[in-house]
């Protein structure tokens, strides 16, 4: 988890960084609501422990990198419906597995990759220029709590 997660975020947001340093730009890394706040799927402390790191990566790397004016955050997703699901259970068990998690989200749903994907978008966009350091929660309202 630490090298693929941890380490490759912070090998590619460099290699990133110096191909932007004399021009600017945006980074934009996924992170996770797990890093956030804990919930009770074990084993999940590796996973979560590397992407705390990722989190705490990316406000290091905002002050680091502004002057260089180059923008680092990061979205930190909740359930998102994506084929990762399908690399360790069979196609039978995503799709029976997968609906227990909508309760886990007050919004009653798993997240969809589009979604995500356009929030990524909007950090990486003119319109988030005033945005760095940030990490943000793209999870249908889990870290707001529950009822």
């Amino acid at each position: 988890m630490l090298d693929t997660i941890l380490k490759g975020k912070f090998f590619t947001a460099h290699a990133a960084a110096r191909a932007m340093k004399d021009r600017g730009g945006a980074i934009v890394q996924t992170g996770s609501m797990w890093a956030i706040q804990v919930v009770g799927a074990p084993p999940s402390a590796a996973y979560s422990a590397a992407n705390a790191g990722v989190h705490a990566m990316v406000r290091n790397l905002a002050i680091e990198l502004a002057p260089y004016k180059i923008r680092i955050n990061a979205v930190a997703p909740a359930v998102v419906e994506t084929p990762v699901y399908n690399t360790f259970m069979t196609e039978e068990q995503v799709k029976e597995t997968l609906p227990t998690f909508n309760a886990l989200h007050p919004l009653g749903r798993n997240g969809q990759p589009r979604v995500v994907a356009e929030v990524i978008l909007f950090l990486a966009s003119e319109q988030a220029s005033w945005i760095t350091g940030t990490i943000l929660p793209v999870n249908g309202g889990v870290t707001a709590g529950r009822q």
